[in-house]
């Protein structure tokens, strides 16, 4: 899964989605239930739909332990927060053609 390429990081900082310092790659740790299961309900006014620093097309990959935030003192807290392996990925993507989403997006900024 290292063909993935490196967290997205735009802003070259690492931290907690709810803090103005993470970037749009920390989306924060998620809980799996026993049965490796984890269910989620996420908004987030980070993460773009268009332009550069879209995330259309790119991987969202699952690390085995919890990040740090880039609060551990680990040198990898700063990058990845020392979470681990990969283990499971995904692609974000539309089901609607790019122009569609951008009409939408731009109905729900009037």
């Amino acid at each position: 899964m290292t063909s993935k390429g490196p967290h997205f990081n735009p802003t070259g900082d690492h931290g907690d989605r709810e803090v103005p310092v993470g970037h749009f790659g920390d989306l924060g740790n998620v809980i799996a239930g026993d049965d490796g299961t984890a269910n989620l309900t996420m908004l987030d006014s980070k993460m773009a739909l268009i332009g550069s620093d879209s995330i259309i097309g790119r991987a969202i990959v699952v690390h085995a332990d919890p990040d740090d935030l880039g609060w551990g003192g680990h040198e990898l807290g700063k990058t990845t927060g020392n979470s681990g392996a990969r283990v499971a990925c995904g692609k974000y993507s539309t089901v609607l053609p790019q122009s569609l989403v951008l009409s939408l997006f731009l109905v729900l900024l009037v």
